[in-house]
């Protein structure tokens, strides 16, 4: 597992993430304060290609319930409600999809299969995100766009 992590950071430095470690979540920390971000409802997501083209768009909303992953950290169910894709290989929407926030950090993606993650990490704040997709696993990671997640009304 710590092998695991510790790869995850390697490839997440690699291909460009900022932010990729977190300051550990203690009870008093600005992560624990900030984890409390207000998910509930529904929520636009667009992800684009390195043009910024718009590939897929989705609403989604973020659930409680645990989710599988191959990565440690505590993933929850992302519950995808609508969803269009011009390019139904580029983004996973039939697929499992988990989310992990830690401070302002997000984390949307595949993580059941492991050393084939495709994600969307970025930065959370208020109602909305954004950040970069990318593809990781033993291998290496690619970046493969971008995405932006907003709150619906």
């Amino acid at each position: 597992m710590r092998v695991a992590i510790l790869l995850l950071c390697t490839l997440a430095s690699a291909i460009g993430f900022a932010g990729a470690q977190s300051e550990p979540l203690t009870p008093n920390s600005t992560a624990a304060q900030l984890a409390a971000h207000d998910l509930s409802g529904s929520w636009t997501l667009r992800i684009e290609n390195l043009s910024h083209k718009v590939i897929t768009t989705m609403t989604i909303r973020f659930a409680a319930d645990q989710a599988n992953s191959c990565m440690a950290g505590t993933w929850k169910r992302v519950i995808v409600a609508d969803q269009t894709s011009s390019d139904k290989h580029f983004f996973p929407i039939a697929d499992p999809l988990s989310y992990e926030v830690t401070g302002d950090r997000i984390v949307i993606g595949r993580n059941e299969i492991c050393d084939g993650y495709l994600q969307l990490v970025g930065t959370v704040s208020g109602v909305a995100a954004s950040g970069e997709y990318a593809s990781f696993g033993i291998g290496g990671g690619t970046r493969l766009g971008y995405f932006s997640l907003t709150k619906g009304s």
